[in-house]
């Protein structure tokens, strides 16, 4: 009955042999194709299996699920859900390598029934944001995730533990991201029949660059991996990502692990229409084993509510901070410690969800002030002070933050000229038509230009003639 069982094994084991085999099969279609070169990109749900420090790059909740049609009789199922918190993000994973029922047979080759087998491992993350405080290195990001292991063959069972944690370095160049990991930092011995083994140490490095505006025509992601394992050689692992509009997304990858196949893989990915607030992905990755016939992979992902859209690698330039004059002028005008300047310290923080909130209240007041800060935090090189923004002068009723608001179409980050149509369209007013129109000529992102067509159907009549 063991025998039947080996080949199994084999097929995600590569080089040596150590327990809980199955964890080596890359999770995730995009992922996949990208050759399994994720270390320094993490910028989904599926970082708390690849590196969870990248589940501090996330700012809204996020649910992913893959099918691995895997080779005959063996498939793979993954399931992912992110949730922010306060300066970081948790994370939850479940994976799942089933094998469909197979005969068994005694010593004497006499057919005794059906053995069946699967493996299991859940999994629980957390990662957080850290400022450095270094010129060149002004952010990282940091994480762990403890996973549960639970493997079946027949009758027989055995489960134990591990932990993995990573880094993810963002160097004051935009679009590019250092990654490392530690798989197995610590873990329990998996014992299954026999004595059994304890999880394999394995420690990662990699790096990622992202080429172009992101949403704009084209953009091009390239990731490296090294893999140093404990119980087998060291490998590598590249990919290319090619995405077209912010929808269609063309990849290819390889990676040096394994014996199944010659490593080279392929996929693509597609963007849904956004709806309700939720961005939605299908992707699809292939590779072909030596003579076991042929991987498919099917992911599917969705992003709720309006999200700070950092670059999947890199980190967006330091924004500016506010005038000395603005300062002097809030100092002066509310004194220390009051529930205004705590608010606008909250403005100026690292979350996207209480710079928001903190915008919202700002705009109630009447101090003209806040404009001012709005204007700076628009010009800055971040993406959630620069939505917070958006936000903030949306809800001012002044003509100066109308116009200061209509710059907001021409940013560099698509989620921010979005946002700025949404918040025009809510609004409501008849000058906004010029320049929406304007920016609707010039615009490449399919989804920023269904808000700018939706914003001008909120305008007055007399605004849209």
């Amino acid at each position: 009955m063991l025998c039947l069982t080996a080949p199994v094994a084999s097929f995600a084991s590569g080089p040596g042999t150590s327990a809980a085999n199955f964890l080596k099969i890359p999770v995730g279609a995009r992922e996949t194709s990208l050759g399994g070169a994720f270390s320094s990109v993490a910028d989904n749900a599926d970082a708390v299996f690849y590196n969870p420090a990248g589940l501090g790059l996330l700012s809204v909740p996020e649910v992913s699920y893959a099918y691995n049609s895997y080779l005959t009789g063996v498939s793979q199922q993954w399931l992912a859900a992110s949730y922010p918190a306060k300066r970081g993000a948790f994370a939850l994973g479940f994976n799942y390598l089933n094998v469909k029922p197979f005969d068994s047979y005694d010593n004497s080759d006499n057919r005794t029934g059906s053995v069946s087998a699967y493996d299991m491992a859940a999994y629980l993350g957390y990662g957080g944001r850290l400022g450095s405080g270094l010129a060149g290195l002004p952010s990282l990001r940091y994480g762990a995730a403890v996973k549960f292991i639970s493997e079946t063959l027949d009758t027989s069972k055995a489960s134990g533990y591990g932990l993995d944690a990573g880094l993810l370095i963002l160097p004051n160049i935009k679009n590019l991201a250092f990654g490392l990991g530690v798989e197995n930092l610590a873990s329990s011995r998996i014992e299954f029949i026999d004595t059994g083994a304890r999880l394999p140490l394995k420690f990662k490095t990699g790096v990622s660059y992202l080429a172009g505006r992101p949403g704009g025509a084209a953009t091009a992601l390239l990731s490296l991996d090294l893999d140093f394992p404990q119980d087998g050689k060291n490998y590598f692992s590249a990919g290319l990502e090619n995405t077209l509009y912010g929808a269609l997304s063309l990849r290819a990858g390889y990676s040096s692990f394994g014996d199944v196949s010659s490593g080279v893989s392929f996929g693509l990915g597609f963007s849904l229409p956004r709806r309700g607030g939720r961005d939605m992905r299908l992707d699809y990755s292939y590779g072909a084993s030596y003579d076991l016939g042929n991987i498919h992979k099917f992911g599917f992902s969705c992003r709720f509510g309006e999200a700070e859209k950092a670059p999947p690698a890199g980190k967006p330039a330091a924004a500016k901070p506010a005038p000395p004059s603005v300062q002097k002028t809030t100092a002066a005008a509310n004194g220390p410690d009051t529930v205004f300047e705590r608010q606008l310290n909250l403005l100026y923080g690292d979350n996207p969800a209480e710079s928001r909130a903190a915008a919202e209240y700002l705009a109630g007041t009447d101090n003209p002030i806040v404009t001012e800060h709005f204007i700076a935090l628009l010009s800055s090189g971040k993406t959630g002070w620069k939505l917070a923004a958006v936000h903030g002068l949306g809800l001012r009723k002044d003509s100066r933050s109308l116009k200061a608001l209509e710059g907001g179409l021409t940013d560099e980050d698509q989620e921010v000229r979005r946002q700025t149509a949404v918040e025009l369209g809510r609004r409501g007013e008849a000058g906004s038509a010029a320049g929406l129109m304007a920016a609707l000529k010039n615009e490449e992102s399919d989804s920023v230009k269904s808000a700018i067509i939706e914003a001008l159907g909120k305008l007055p009549a007399p605004g849209r003639q």
